[in-house]
């Protein structure tokens, strides 16, 4: 690993720098101090995320704090910029956290399943039959028990949320149950890799189709050439083992 300039060395170049600009200092300053950089991003690393992409966020988040550093505060160089640097490695990860989107039709099809079968409910005095939900909304018999099958696996929190609502934290990870915000972001990507290893190949594939890539049950089906209700089935089991690794 790289070792650092003495603190006061650092110090001093960071003094000449303020005052002149020298693109030269700059370049020696980033140098003594990718240390830090490479401490964070082995920190990190093993979420999710590859040590090399967080060493480049922890690196550029170097380049601007010595740009915002002020030595006149009398506040170590070392004692600013670390956080500086941890707060933009974790600002990275709820980034890349919100780019899990549970599917959007999906989720507007299941709240209005979850709408129709509580009028039917009542008007009927019993739980409606799949055909009976499909004709009260215009859908196929399979639009409704792909959409009964999210609305299961969706929170009672996620389900009630506006669709495209932006909220902390991936829906997945809000569906497995976490709602943390800050530091628990990193345990909660942590968990969920945790959880996606405990699963087989043919869960692990429909997991990343129907979550991460956004496909319908029936877009799986296809790719896995397999039914619908098959899919279906390895979900449910997928969630369910997930659950119970997290749980764990």
């Amino acid at each position: 690993m790289q070792t650092s300039r003495a603190p006061t060395q650092t110090d001093q170049l960071l003094r000449r720098y303020v005052d002149t600009r020298d693109a030269a200092l700059r370049e020696r300053i980033v140098e003594d101090n990718l240390y830090i950089a490479q401490i964070i991003a082995k920190r990190f690393s093993g979420r999710g995320v590859e040590y090399d992409d967080l060493y480049q966020v922890a690196s550029m988040a170097l380049f601007r704090a010595i740009d915002r550093f002020d030595p006149a505060k009398g506040v170590k160089f070392v004692s600013f910029v670390t956080p500086t640097m941890v707060g933009e490695v974790k600002n990275y990860f709820r980034d890349r956290s919100r780019a899990i989107r549970l599917p959007r039709r999906g989720a507007e099809i299941a709240q209005s399943v979850r709408a129709a079968r509580a009028k039917l409910e009542q008007q009927l005095s019993r739980s409606p039959r799949v055909d009976e939900l499909a004709e009260s909304l215009g859908l196929t018999e399979d639009a409704v028990l792909e959409a009964l099958e999210l609305g299961n696996a969706m929170s009672p929190a996620s389900l009630d949320a506006e669709v495209g609502e932006e909220r902390e934290g991936s829906p997945l990870g809000r569906l497995l149950g976490f709602d943390e915000p800050g530091y628990a972001e990193f345990e909660r990507g942590d968990m969920l890799r945790r959880a996606m290893d405990a699963l087989d190949d043919r869960q692990r594939e429909v997991i990343r189709g129907r979550f991460y890539e956004n496909l319908s049950q029936r877009e799986m089906a296809e790719r896995m050439k397999v039914s619908q209700m098959t899919v279906s089935r390895i979900e449910r089991q997928a969630l369910k083992r997930m659950r119970e690794e997290i749980s764990d």
